[in-house]
């Protein structure tokens, strides 16, 4: 079994590491592989570029980018030490922290794409997602992370897990 984890800094996020323990320690899975899969948004550079005046735009752009790469790669060693604590092997976990360009109002997209990307890249049969507590009327409109994924996992299996 090969599982791809998909996380951000939530309770369900969490939970989801948790499920993806318990899926991965159990019986014929045992030779599970995880993967943790978290998506860091920063700004596009086309928009620090023409907003910048004497750079100061694009110095903050990249600081910004540059701590949340790092609160991320913290996330996913937080994440992998709870698998391992749940007995999952350290050789059996993969991280990765993917930088993707978004503007604020685009990042559940963005994150939504990387997610997918990665999913039919890897050799992944098993998808582990939170599904946030979004309003039903943003949901049905916008469609949550967890839906756009769910739309695009054909032939795999799908846990989402609510918040």
């Amino acid at each position: 079994m090969n599982l791809l984890v998909a996380i951000d800094d939530s309770e369900t996020a969490r939970k989801s590491v948790a499920f993806a323990a318990r899926l991965a320690s159990g019986g014929s899975a045992g030779a599970a592989r995880i993967t943790l899969l978290h998506v860091v948004e920063c700004l596009p550079e086309y928009i620090t570029r023409q907003s910048s005046k004497g750079g100061s735009y694009e110095l903050v752009a990249r600081e910004w980018a540059d701590s949340n790469r790092k609160a991320g790669e913290t996330l996913l060693a937080s994440h992998r030490s709870a698998l391992i604590a749940a007995g999952i092997p350290a050789d059996r976990i993969q991280i990765k922290c993917l930088q993707k360009d978004a503007l604020p109002e685009a990042a559940r997209v963005v994150a939504a794409l990387a997610i997918i990307g990665e999913m039919k890249q890897g050799n992944y049969d098993t998808i582990v997602i939170g599904r946030r507590g979004t309003s039903a009327r943003v949901e049905s409109f916008l469609g949550g992370v967890a839906e756009k994924v769910a739309r695009e996992a054909h032939g795999r299996t799908l846990c989402i897990v609510d918040a």
